[in-house]
């Protein structure tokens, strides 16, 4: 996604640019706090470069009439160079407050947005279990969680375990319920959602619920 009306720049110098001199800038937000880890590139985004802790980035071999490409999380802005050899930029970034917002979670009987559940609540991504290196679903969860434990070849949330009384949490798997846990891989899942109170499955949820979407 481009973005050009919520974007400000201010040229910090401005002279004749020649190719040999390399073009420093700088990215803040509104409210002048660097901002970290955006990449800059001019036409090629292999070719990019991550700004700084201080917000700050170099690029060589600049033309006076190039554009920046600045992406930052889903947006891309464009800044013209104009003839400059250094720039701040200012970044409106009302994209994360706007992902925030309308970020949603699955609760097994449908999605809801984030900010309306109001119980215990964690999410792991399949980027997160493919980095542990396990293949296992189960294996790949250990230590993801807190308060999330492997014991044997299932999960126990909030050490429900008792003698008198089943501690299997209910897994439901893309909408279908079970209490046995799924022989899965990590490849095979696009998301789980741990929802420690249960809230919405009665008695069933009682040890908590493991909500898996599959890809």
């Amino acid at each position: 996604m481009k973005a050009f009306l919520t974007l400000f720049f201010a040229f910090v110098a401005i002279a004749a640019m020649h190719a040999s001199e390399p073009f420093n800038g700088r990215l803040v937000d509104i409210n002048g706090k660097p901002i970290k880890g955006a990449r800059v590139y001019v036409s090629n985004p292999k070719r990019s470069v991550k700004s700084d802790k201080e917000g700050e980035f170099e690029l060589a071999d600049l033309k006076s009439t190039d554009t920046l490409h600045v992406k930052l999380k889903e947006m891309v802005y464009e800044i013209p160079v104009n003839n400059s050899r250094g720039m701040q930029i200012i970044i409106d970034d009302k994209s994360t407050e706007d992902k925030e917002e309308q970020e949603e979670i699955n609760i097994g009987t449908g999605k809801i947005k984030k900010r309306d559940y109001l119980g215990p609540y964690s999410g792991v991504t399949h980027e997160q279990l493919v980095a542990t290196g396990e293949t296992d679903l189960i294996q790949a969860m250990r230590g993801l969680v807190p308060g999330v434990q492997v014991v044997g070849e299932n999960l126990r949330i909030r050490n429900s375990m008792s003698v008198n009384a089943p501690s299997d949490p209910l897994w439901v798997i893309d909408g279908s319920e079970s209490t046995i846990a799924p022989s899965l891989t990590v490849m095979e899942v696009e998301r789980v959602e741990i929802l420690k109170d249960g809230a919405g499955y009665g008695t069933r949820g009682a040890n908590g619920v493991i909500i898996v979407t599959l890809k």
